[in-house]
């Protein structure tokens, strides 16, 4: 099942670097309002994130789990907000300047949302699975795009690939993909195929959630004005 997992994550890295968000962070010239527009989404979802590491530590018994997702927590709170500081300084703004009014947009209201609903399902595959695509997804378009040799070392946007392609970011991925292969043992062959469509779900979230920075996705104005 994680092979099959991994295989079909493929395409979606393949049209996520392809799209004008990456390709134009390659080129160094993303715009500031794109820049601006991720970070204050990114910043509700990985509080999200964290929110659903706290609600699994509490399920999940074992004690080497237990510290994994502490680990995760403390890297998303004290490590991963570097990301977002490259970024800001990209766009020549203030990071807590730009998150102070944090917008929850449609993709991204979307996305939180699927992972919650697999949140409460019985078996944690279908949250590990809706959860693993966010490091997985990462790891593989930054270092495609860092393989590709296009990115110039004065690259405003290079340093944050090489933070999504190192080690600090991408060492959970073998714990995540053992605990899917674990609780994934427990599920009939149907229920497994579940799981796979969850995850392919939340690549194609990720890749929606980098076009709608693009696209500047806001609520309309029937919704926003309330």
């Amino acid at each position: 099942m994680i092979n099959e997992m991994k295989k079909r994550s493929l395409i979606f890295v393949d049209k996520i670097y392809q799209d004008d968000f990456i390709q134009n962070m390659i080129a160094g010239n993303l715009s500031k309002e794109a820049v601006c527009h991720y970070l204050k989404a990114d910043a509700i979802y990985l509080e999200k994130f964290t929110d659903i590491y706290a609600q699994l530590f509490a399920r999940i018994p074992d004690k080497a789990s237990k510290n994994f997702f502490l680990s995760q927590i403390d890297f998303i709170f004290n490590h991963e907000v570097g990301a977002h500081h490259i970024l800001a300084e990209a766009a020549g703004r203030d990071y807590h300047d730009i998150i102070e009014d944090k917008a929850w947009y449609p993709s991204s209201d979307h996305y939180i949302k699927h992972m919650y609903y697999q949140l409460y399902q019985d078996n944690p595959s279908y949250i590990l699975a809706a959860m693993l695509p966010c490091p997985w997804i990462y790891q593989q378009v930054a270092q495609k795009a860092l393989a590709s040799g296009k990115i110039a070392d004065e690259n405003p946007f290079k340093a944050w690939f090489e933070f999504y392609a190192g080690d600090g970011a991408t060492s959970c991925l073998p714990t995540y993909f053992d605990l899917l292969k674990r609780y994934s043992k427990q599920l009939p062959e149907e229920n497994k195929k579940e799981v796979i469509r969850v995850f392919l779900e939340s690549c194609q979230h990720e890749r929606n959630f980098f076009q709608m920075a693009v696209d500047q996705e806001e609520w309309p104005e029937e919704v926003r004005n309330v």
